[in-house]
């Protein structure tokens, strides 16, 4: 396999996103370092409070690397609904080039993709968040990458298409645990690629708390500062 990978690079390598030069991971070193300088580039840890059951409330944090605009949100969309599951390699360079981010990341013992349900997965052909949140683990070599723990039972309507209360209701009760001892008493990452209301991440550490985590941070590209309103 790394022997067609390398043919396949030499006879079609990979370019840059921004400016179209050759570049191994579809970003070169100077449009990486041109976009940090941008104001979209704000890597963030915040930290949020999360209603469980009981009324008891949990305190979250979130890890971002951009805001959700412009050059950033164009690429986004590219990687998620034309077909460009390649740039997983760009987004992931953002969290594993970054020292201090990476110190923060080996606090945990597992990072997992929110899911999605078979019937997306087969028209898509892919999950976007898998394959970040797969790249990830592979560079923090003691990060475990889980993607059969938490699943997704139900199909939903698209979260970008409905209001704040809309997506509240389209997430409840569609997501479900399983291999429960593999993250009882673990440090978890969950990986999405936008914040937006954070309906969805929320309902999937409802799930991951109640099944016995230890503490979650929710890791994200970016963060949609307009819907979140």
């Amino acid at each position: 396999m790394n022997f067609l990978n390398n043919v396949l690079y030499f006879i079609f390598p990979p370019e840059c996103e921004f400016c179209g030069k050759t570049a191994k991971n579809y970003i070169c070193n100077k449009c990486f370092e041109k976009l940090k300088n941008e104001k979209i580039y704000n890597p963030q840890i915040k930290n949020y409070e999360i209603k469980l059951e009981n009324n008891f409330y949990e305190c979250i944090k979130h890890l971002y690397i951009f805001k959700y605009e412009g050059e950033i949100r164009n690429k986004i969309l590219s990687y998620k609904f034309k077909d460009k599951p390649y740039l997983y390699k760009m987004f992931s360079e953002f969290f594993v080039k970054n020292e201090k981010i990476c110190g923060f990341l080996k606090k945990y013992d597992i990072i997992i993709p929110v899911p999605m349900t078979r019937k997306k997965l087969s028209q898509r052909g892919y999950n976007q968040s898998e394959l970040i949140a797969k790249e990830i683990s592979k560079n923090i070599k003691t990060l475990i990458y889980e993607k059969n723990i938490l699943i997704k039972v139900k199909n939903t309507d698209l979260q970008s298409s409905l209001n704040r209360k809309q997506r509240l209701e389209n997430v409840k009760n569609v997501y479900k645990v399983q291999n429960e001892q593999k993250i009882k008493e673990k440090n978890i990452l969950l990986f999405d690629d936008i914040y937006t209301t954070g309906a969805t991440c929320k309902e999937c550490i409802k799930n991951l708390k109640e099944s016995g985590a230890k503490e979650i941070c929710i890791l994200t590209i970016a963060k949609d500062f307009e819907k979140i309103k």
